[in-house]
């Protein structure tokens, strides 16, 4: 099982919110579960360290993970297509980083593990053939 887990989920797993999604997490790590991460999700969460000794360790931490590369120019234009499709429907994506997310989880046959509206606004449409993955007791 591969699962893509989102920026909104690995900000609350560092910070110790105790989310569903950071308790999720957390038994995935345990289970010892493979994490994936994509480089945008990385520039995301790694933006908002303010520690340089944080920052060092943390690098080190998603150095280690399996990293999603897209195909290129085919998941730029399937996330863009994704973000046409869902406007037209009249969902409303803030951001495109969120559908090249999603686009590169199903391109790669992951689960996804976010806490993010458009996230879930983009599982919910079935556009795409992409899974959340359950979170801990909401099963």
């Amino acid at each position: 099982m591969r699962v893509l887990v989102d920026t909104s989920v690995w900000i609350d797993f560092f910070n110790g919110y105790p989310s569903p999604e950071a308790e999720t997490l957390a038994q995935l790590i345990e289970d010892e579960v493979e994490l994936l991460t994509c480089g945008v999700i990385v520039a995301e969460f790694m933006q908002g360290i303010r520690e340089s000794e944080a920052l060092g360790k943390l690098e080190f931490h998603f150095r280690d993970m399996d990293w999603l590369s897209p195909e290129e120019p085919k998941t730029y234009l399937s996330a863009a297509e994704l973000y046409r499709q869902l406007r037209f429907r009249g969902i409303t994506i803030r951001s495109t980083i969120d559908c090249l997310i999603a686009v590169l989880a199903q391109e790669h046959g992951a689960f996804i593990l976010a806490k993010d509206r458009d996230i879930r606004l983009i599982v919910a449409s079935g556009l795409l053939d992409l899974r959340e993955f359950p979170l801990l007791n909401h099963q």
